[in-house]
């Protein structure tokens, strides 16, 4: 693989809201430089037979292999698309950094493991670029918990000398990264970030999310249903931690709060997003000059003010560094491919490593 810093390499990412595939393609030299930036949306029938698995936390070996090369296939053709669009050359490209989709995250279970679907073989013969995949179980086996995976890219774009800030990503999970402004980093998972309103509204509503928190606005918070939520054990455990839908998915909701009017449902779960992510900033030894936020939650603007009313300081948007709030997460991929290629270890926790695993071309 040719490396030099003229060399593009590609970002993906699909996260836990498993509504699309977001790719970008970067350049590093002394900085980090976002060239391109697209979303692509899942097919029908794909992003509902994900839905399902994720929602009733089963698979089949038959099923997983199914998504396994449906998912591949989707990542090569939206690659494929994006390059072409933009104009890259494949020769230009010296590796893709690929997300994969989650479909279970255990990584406290008595043999922790993490599983992404989407064939690394099948993107890197169909795109013919290599591929770098893989990267949460490498994660939990250098003493991690495979996600957060991007407290270092964070602390590689946004950190700035003697100010301690805070990068708080709202994707259907909310993570936060300290940066203390001394080459210090860490990050944790929150708890849910859009994951329970979005599932509230495909299921009950049918629309994809509620757009800028219109119908959260005009709810009430129904406080017993918002305690339950708030008793589960992970709000009480310590940070570094992570999660994703085995947890919060729909079986989450208190039934009586499903009884409630869908203004106040939302408007509830956007309180509990905000809550869980005002307590873990809370948590911090030191409260941050600064909250830059990125993720698609920064489009609900009834939850970007409540998580404000709670921490009692304005939230930064990435725009404000130069960077698009969705584009963060495809960043950090194809950033990890070009540490990885580079024989480059990654931090986690006090622990130093290399992540991801290196599919080549034919």
């Amino acid at each position: 693989m040719r490396t030099s810093s003229d060399k593009i390499f590609i970002g993906t990412m699909s996260g836990t809201s498993h509504d699309g595939i977001d790719i970008c393609a970067i350049r590093v030299a002394n900085q980090i430089s976002l060239l391109k930036f697209s979303s692509y949306k899942y097919p029908t029938k794909l992003r509902k037979d994900i839905a399902k698995v994720i929602q009733q936390q089963e698979l089949g070996l038959e099923k997983y292999f199914e998504l396994n090369n449906k998912i591949g296939a989707t990542f090569s053709r939206s690659i494929e698309e994006f390059l072409i669009q933009n104009k890259i050359s494949k020769r230009n490209v010296t590796a893709i950094g690929l997300s994969g989709q989650t479909l279970f995250h255990q990584p406290n279970s008595r043999y922790p493991f993490s599983i992404q679907a989407g064939d690394p073989k099948i993107v890197a013969n169909k795109c013919g670029i290599d591929v770098v995949s893989d990267f949460r179980n490498d994660h939990i086996k250098l003493g991690g918990e495979g996600a957060p995976l991007v407290p270092e890219f964070h602390h590689k774009i946004f950190s700035k000398k003697n100010l301690d800030l805070v990068v708080l990503n709202i994707g259907g999970i909310s993570n936060f990264t300290y940066l203390d402004g001394k080459n210090n980093f860490y990050g944790s998972d929150c708890g849910p970030g859009n994951a329970l309103m979005d599932i509230y509204c495909q299921n009950f509503l049918n629309r994809p999310f509620d757009r800028q928190g219109e119908r959260a606005k005009k709810g009430a918070v129904n406080i017993p249903s918002l305690n339950k939520m708030l008793s589960h054990p992970f709000f009480r455990r310590k940070h570094p931690k992570s999660t994703g839908k085995e947890i919060f998915n729909i079986r989450f909701i208190p039934k009586q709060l499903l009884k409630k009017s869908s203004n106040d449902i939302l408007a509830t779960l956007t309180e509990l997003t905000a809550i869980c992510i005002t307590k873990s900033l809370r948590s911090l030894k030191k409260s941050p000059h600064q909250v830059v936020v990125c993720g698609g939650g920064m489009k609900n603007k009834f939850l970007v003010s409540s998580i404000e009313k709670h921490i009692k300081m304005p939230l930064t948007s990435s725009n404000e560094y130069g960077f698009d709030p969705q584009a963060i997460e495809a960043m950090a991929f194809g950033w990890m491919a070009r540490q990885r290629v580079c024989r480059n270890p990654l931090i986690i926790n006090k622990n130093k490593g290399l992540l991801g695993t290196i599919t080549k071309s034919i």
